[in-house]
């Protein structure tokens, strides 16, 4: 996610000219342009009014002596050799402490849409688990060896290190989860409301043992991040869904950290569940999207602003949906009108969120977030529906003409730029107008470069094999 943007201009941006360089800044690298490296903002990013940000590591190069040796020696053992050497390869306090570092000042990109000083208070939580819970660890250390591996990808520490901590992290998970499995099991009746259920209730109160799902939840963030398999996100997802359940009536000892969980479950199973649903545990889930405790627990709003209530309204819809496509009219008639009802609440809901210019960077992101993923929520409400006239196309029409226009007075450095492609793939595969079509694929390919994840750039490649030349 990009962050706020600089506003001072050097007055000398002319004496010395650019110079295209490998050391320059993050931010000229991801936009293919020459840097001067004026530190600590170059003259590119203060003519752009963009925030220089830079390599977080002193720079993952090693003294040239070093490298040097080490590729001859590279070109002196066999390949087979080359790979165990890589593969034993121990990894020093020197690159654990840099991965640490690159973590903490890249990831307000992935776990934030905040903007100033909110924009790191999930650290609040985060930096304590990192110090007691060496699964929470191993899960940080995974993600950023996996992003730095897209800028340095022959690197051989990185490769070992993204792998080692990654196996780490799930071996870990998967005995912290199987305790969790006895502990339900034990209990019977464990989302029954019996006393077994209220025996528990100091377990899961404990703030330390909300650092397994936190690790659970990382790890989706590392699959959606850094890999392009959608079947990578499932067990996690679903470790999630069998987590919190538990947890929905039991209370914690850090209640911002608990809703920080809850936050991060809606919003990546949410959206899962539209090209996932048949392979995610709908039945553990359900009963997370329908408890009247949630909006509560997920107000703070990190990752969804003030959208919240739509991310259950993703849900209700991609589950609706499926009730339409049954064959028995008892699940259809139903689905149907509960739909067209929640088309007039979005639309009620819509009418609410109004923007202009005078309003502080927060609340203008806020609101054109909430009114675009309420649009696109209507928009995939409209295309589940045949058309029955000219009227009905036109409301679509409307609606992602509508749609282009929130979209555009988007600032364009806001941090909820990067939690768009679920609303930017619906209102695309409705859009018609070709001018709209290639706006809606340069986004996602702008989020592309952001955060170098093809889930962004395969979603615009599904866009164009869907729209008939869309975007060409």
């Amino acid at each position: 996610m990009t962050r706020d943007t600089l506003l001072m201009k050097t007055t000398d941006c002319c004496i010395k000219p650019p110079v295209r360089s490998r050391s320059g800044c993050l931010t000229c690298r991801r936009r293919k342009k020459r840097c001067d490296e004026r530190r600590p903002s170059c003259t590119g990013c203060q003519r752009n009014r963009l925030e220089c940000q830079w390599e977080s590591v002193d720079s993952i190069v090693w003294p040239k002596r070093r490298k040097t040796r080490a590729g001859l020696a590279e070109k002196l053992l066999p390949d087979q050799a080359q790979g165990m050497v890589n593969v034993f390869s121990v990894l020093t306090p020197d690159i654990v402490s840099r991965l640490l570092r690159h973590f903490l000042n890249a990831s307000p990109r992935w776990l934030s849409t905040r903007t100033g000083s909110r924009r790191t208070d999930y650290l609040k939580w985060l930096s304590p688990a990192l110090s007691k819970s060496h699964v929470v660890r191993s899960c940080v250390l995974a993600i950023a060896a996996a992003d730095l591996l897209k800028y340095y990808r022959n690197h051989p520490q990185l490769q070992h290190a993204a792998a080692e901590y990654y196996g780490q992290a799930v071996s870990s998970l998967r005995g912290a989860i199987e305790s969790e499995m006895a502990l339900a099991s034990l209990s019977g009746g464990f989302l029954s409301g019996t006393n077994h259920l209220q025996a528990s209730i100091p377990y899961f109160a404990n703030m330390n043992l909300d650092y397994t799902p936190l690790s659970v939840l990382l790890l989706c963030l590392h699959e959606t991040q850094n890999f392009t398999s959608r079947e990578r996100i499932l067990p996690h997802l679903n470790a999630a869904a069998f987590m919190l359940q538990n947890r929905i009536h039991c209370g914690s000892m850090n209640t911002e950290l608990r809703g920080y969980l809850f936050e991060m479950f809606c919003y990546f199973f949410a959206l899962a569940r539209f090209s996932l649903g048949s392979k995610l545990l709908i039945a553990q889930a359900d009963p997370i999207f329908a408890s009247p405790s949630i909006i509560r627990l997920i107000q703070h709003g990190h990752i969804m602003g003030t959208s919240q209530s739509l991310f259950i309204a993703i849900y209700r819809i991609s589950r609706l949906s499926h009730n339409l496509q049954s064959s028995k009219s008892a699940d259809v008639l139903p689905a149907r009108q509960e739909l067209l009802l929640m088309d007039q609440e979005l639309r009620a809901y819509q009418s609410q969120l109004t923007h202009d210019n005078t309003m502080d960077q927060e609340h203008l992101n806020d609101v054109i977030t909430s009114n675009l993923y309420s649009l696109a929520c209507r928009i995939h409400i409209k295309a589940l529906f045949p058309p029955h006239g000219s009227d009905d196309k036109d409301i679509v029409h409307s609606l992602v003409d509508e749609f282009i226009n929130n979209l555009q007075h988007l600032p364009p450095h806001s941090p909820s730029q990067n939690i768009l492609c679920w609303p930017l793939v619906v209102a695309g595969l409705s859009a018609r107008n070709s001018a709209h079509q290639r706006i809606i694929v340069a986004k996602l390919n702008n989020i592309h470069e952001e955060w170098k994840s093809a889930v962004f750039s395969k979603s615009a490649d599904f866009l164009r094999d869907s729209g008939e030349g869309i975007g060409r």
